[in-house]
């Protein structure tokens, strides 16, 4: 480290107090350019004095820089002499050091964040203090979970709010969070057992530091606002002013020009006829008859439903994207002998990072120290840990559920094999909302008979029938209810932990009659359970099970679970274990008794130096002919016994069949590589209609095909890498959580919790959404048929389509969004179950901040 001193003389430095609780320092050469190094390194000495709460800095038209203070607590005087003690302290600085949340040791400066973080669109940058934090957010609201904060850098700069909303979508402990360009807030609920106030903080000031730059404002949206002003403004001239009509007509023209343009986009390039055109042509009517009221009315419900969609469709993707994809943000780095917590993002090719008990592989690597279990389920499909030593290969997003290693990084971030999920969840927020296809569907059935009823109108009762006609249209009204339907839908999905990647899924989840079900890792879950219990050499079976659960006491990977499940269930009182025998390798060898006890594979039990009896040698040929494993038990020198490990059926599997059949699926099947009698004993065991046994990976997809073939539509459930074909060819494909990054690629919807338990309420979502929008079908087409007939036989005019037409639109969109309400119901539970857990934890959701937050002037 070098001393690095401020360049300026004491000449160009002036003082004066301009209000209570600021001190202004002007100085050209500290302040002209906040950005410069010796700005930032007197603010970074400069807030040493805990005493100031935050500071403005003006720029080159007025280089100055406002201190502020609580003068309740401190004069001026007071402030200035700490100030000063703060900035001569004779202290080193790294010539490198970039205030930015370095946390060098020694340095004790405050954090300051870049000026371009916390500049306004005049140029004057806004700092805050919080901790050793200096920042451009000001906390608005803080309790203990909660937190809305206020930055200018955000004003109508939309790549900064989009910006800040990919990094919290991913980062573990944040549950919801909402930008506001134009009010520049951000508001997020976390938990604060994983994150606190600062380190939030810390998250945004580096979003916004890594954001692509803006210079220019966004436009902005007052689409509403002039349809709006339309609305009145035609009002006014119908009801008292007739002399305004040129001007209301053409504020009513500019606001139906997206109707226009979406005219163009389905006549000239879609070369279709749809409900645009249907709206362009009223619109045209309108302006020809000059019934400008009504017209205005129809292009402000046009502009309410398309802000609307936008909404749901935002708060939608946000709801998607906060529900998964969630990574731990810090690893622990090796580093000259010591283990440091670090960033993620911070890991590079051939660091050293370690992995301790209990916690999920951060990246992709081998083994260069240690031994350990690793549970590889999430990504290869093993229902068993694995053993792992040096050399061996490890993955992110696996979970250690046993010893500690030393890992040297091949893969990290986004290379990893884990990431995949990030990077499927970052293509979903903009996915295609091919379900909107249907509500098109149905609005552009009605455009040519409406054509045609108005053409006859025309003929009959000249344009003002004809346009009244043509406006109780069929489609505009379900053409936006539809896709907000979905939107809320797919939103309440993601309440309930399913992952919806295609619209059309849930579409067609309701049309499906055929459910074939891969049985590995899907019909069974990954941990096994002891079966047969096989002896040896004059044991017990009781005796081998009590060795074996007492060796496997303090793991909790699934075959230890297994043992110990069996022995609770036996009643078996566990004896104690000599500690200073315990060693963990390939197998554990333990002190029980007096005895040498040593539990794990064959392999094991032969570097170990012990014989496997022939009895026990018979079972276990057995066993590996019907898929099943066994774990060895060794007591002394002799192979005391084995107990077998079979695949446990998962034990919602039965009740999903039951609730399958009662929900009106037909056939049910299960395919397997398995052998002939294991997998037709489940079939019947369950109750299924057919069963494919001993098939190829590569040939599932070809009984998919098969069952499509004989006129089913298929929903296959796989969670596997050999399941990604198959998946690929089903109408609709469900993958569990923890399927491989392939699975999870091409399934159309993924269970994030382990299990079928969301299958049966899946198909009730998918049926409820149908309902929706032939609910919302029928809201629209009744009153707009009764008012066509109208339009023959009463008499009705334009006003009477418009009112008619526009408030059975409203009704459908109202309906449309009305899945939000369970959200909603969902949301308000989560919230309340965190805050009760946060008490249990010695919380308080309503605690007042530990800062006292008092805004800069």
């Amino acid at each position: 480290m070098t001393e690095r001193s401020i360049s300026p003389a004491p000449l160009d430095i002036k003082i004066s107090l301009p209000t209570s609780g600021a001190i202004r320092i002007h100085s050209t050469a500290l302040f002209a350019d906040p950005e410069s190094p010796d700005c930032r390194r007197f603010l970074g000495r400069a807030f040493r004095a805990s005493e100031l709460i935050g500071a403005k800095l003006n720029g080159a038209e007025h280089p100055a820089a406002d201190l502020y203070f609580d003068p309740r607590h401190h004069s001026a005087r007071e402030v200035l002499a700490l100030v000063a003690a703060s900035l001569t302290t004779q202290e080193p600085v790294p010539a490198d050091y970039k205030f930015q949340g370095d946390g060098r040791p020694g340095t004790e400066l405050a954090a300051v964040a870049p000026a371009m973080t916390a500049r306004d669109r005049h140029g004057v940058v806004h700092y805050h203090r919080y901790g050793n934090h200096v920042t451009g957010w000001q906390i608005t609201h803080d309790k203990v979970g909660s937190l809305k904060l206020k930055n200018p850098v955000l004003y109508r700069k939309n790549v900064y709010c989009q910006a800040i909303e990919r990094e919290l979508m991913s980062i573990l402990g944040v549950d919801r969070y909402k930008t506001h360009a134009l009010k520049c807030s951000v508001q997020i609920e976390y938990d604060p057992r994983r994150l606190t106030r600062n380190q939030l903080i810390e998250i945004l000031d580096e979003a916004l530091a890594n954001a692509e730059r803006q210079e220019e404002l966004d436009k902005l949206d007052l689409d509403l606002t002039i349809c709006t002003g339309s609305l009145v403004l035609a009002g006014a001239t119908t009801l008292a002013a007739p002399a305004l009509l040129p001007a209301a007509a053409a504020l009513f023209a500019y606001t139906t020009i997206p109707s226009f343009q979406g005219a163009y986009e389905v006549l000239f390039k879609e070369k279709r006829l749809g409900v645009d055109v249907l709206d362009a042509i009223v619109v045209l009517g309108c302006l020809g008859t000059l019934q400008i009221l009504p017209g205005a009315v129809l292009a402000w419900c046009l502009s309410f439903g398309r802000m609307l969609v936008k909404k749901t469709e935002d708060n939608s993707k946000k709801m998607l994207l906060s529900a998964f994809g969630k990574q731990p943000r810090f690893v622990w780095l090796y580093k000259d002998g010591v283990e440091i917590e670090v960033s993620l993002d911070k890991i590079q090719q051939g660091d050293l990072v370690v992995v301790h008990t209990g916690d999920a592989v951060p990246v992709d690597g081998h083994i260069v120290e240690g031994m350990a279990m690793i549970d590889q389920h999430a990504l290869t499909g093993e229902s068993t840990p694995a053993e792992k030593g040096v050399g061996d290969r490890v993955f992110a997003s696996t979970i250690l559920v046993a010893g500690k290693i030393f890992v040297s990084v091949e893969k990290a971030g986004s290379e990893t094999a884990s990431a995949k999920i990030s990077q499927i969840l970052n293509d979903t927020a903009g996915y295609k909302l091919t379900s909107q296809n249907k509500g098109e569907r149905l609005a552009d059935t009605a455009v040519v008979p409406t054509l045609a009823l108005g053409s006859l109108a025309y003929a009959v009762m000249g344009p003002f029938g004809a346009v009244a006609v043509l406006n109780s249209d069929l489609g505009t009204g379900i053409r936006m209810a539809a896709p907000l339907a979905m939107l809320s839908t797919l939103a309440l999905c993601a309440q309930k932990g399913i992952l919806v990647k295609d619209g059309r899924a849930l579409e067609l989840m309701n049309e499906v009659d055929t459910v074939l079900f891969d049985k590995t890792g899907t019909l069974t879950r990954e941990r096994p359970e002891v079966g047969r219990i096989t002896t040896a050499n004059g044991h017990t079976a009781k005796d081998i099970l009590r060795y074996a659960a007492a060796a496997e006491r303090k793991f909790h990977h699934p075959i230890a679970l297994a043992i110990l499940h069996k022995a609770e269930e036996e009643s078996i009182d566990l004896p104690p274990t000599d500690e200073t025998q315990y060693k963990v390798g390939y197998g554990i060898s333990v002190g029980i008794e007096g005895h040498t006890i040593r539990v794990g594979s064959r392999r094991y039990m032969e570097m170990e130096g012990l014989a496997i009896p022939p009895e026990v040698e018979a079972v276990l040929d057995e066993v590996h002919r019907n898929g099943d494993t066994m774990v060895m038990v060794g007591v002394d020198d002799q192979l005391g016994g084995a107990l077998e490990l079979q695949a446990a059926i998962r034990p919602e599997v039965r009740d999903i069949v039951k609730g399958l059949r009662e929900r009106g699926v037909k056939h049910l099947a299960i395919i397997s590589g398995d052998h002939e009698a294991p997998t037709k004993k489940l079939a019947e065991e369950l109750g299924m209609d057919r069963y494919f046994a001993q098939v190829l990976p590569a040939d599932k997809a070809d009984y998919v095909e098969k069952l499509q073939q004989e006129g089913k539509k298929v929903c296959f459930v796989g969670d596997g890498i050999n399941d990604s074909i198959a998946l690929k060819k089903a109408n609709v494909s469900i993958s569990l959580r923890g399927a491989t990054s392939i699975a999870t690629d091409t399934a159309h919807i993924v269970f994030m919790e382990q299990g079928l338990g969301k299958l049966c309420e899946l198909r009730d979502i998918a049926r409820e959404l149908d309902k929706n929008i032939a609910r919302s079908w029928g809201m629209i087409v009744a009153p707009n048929v009764a008012c066509i007939l109208g339009v023959f036989t009463l008499g009705f005019g334009i006003g009477a389509s418009v009112l008619t037409n526009n408030v059975a639109a409203l009704g459908a969109l109202a309906n449309g969004v009305w899945p939000m309400r369970k959200v909603a119901h969902l949301e308000a539970e989560r919230r309340h179950q965190l805050e009760l857990e946060l008490k249990r934890a010695g919380y308080d959701p309503e605690a007042k901040p530990a800062v006292e937050v008092v805004a800069a002037a």
